[in-house]
């Protein structure tokens, strides 16, 4: 499957892959950088690049864990996500966590329900 790395996944940096042959972004990993705003950019930049070409775009979040510096530009990319769902283009936003973690299911579900994000979220078993 050919995909392009627009974040290698390291320690404490999520990977965050664009997987070509399915169309899907996937963000997955820890998120404890030291610059989350470095990672995001680059990350926002490339969504923007997309949506010039393309019309639709499926993600899937995965992460173990997120600190709060991170949490913040995550919310501001899932943000951005809507409204290009809102402005016509096909986006699909999927919230993935492990059955005992009770933090990230809820931090998926405060993104959802407060945010007005369109998250689905799912329980990875």
């Amino acid at each position: 499957m050919e995909k392009l790395v627009i974040q290698e996944s390291l320690k404490n940096c999520p990977g965050i892959v664009y997987f070509i042959d399915n169309n899907t972004l996937e963000i997955s990993g820890r998120s404890i950088p030291e610059n989350p705003e470095l990672i995001f950019k680059r990350l926002n930049d490339w969504i923007t690049l997309h949506f010039e070409k393309n019309k639709s775009l499926y993600v899937n979040i995965v992460l173990e864990y997120i600190n709060s510096g991170s949490s913040k530009f995550l919310y501001e990319i899932l943000k951005k996500l809507s409204d290009y769902g809102q402005a016509g283009k096909e986006v699909t936003l999927k919230w993935l966590y492990e059955e005992d973690d009770e933090a990230m299911l809820e931090l998926g579900e405060h993104y959802r329900d407060t945010a007005g994000i369109p998250l689905h979220i799912e329980m990875i078993v």
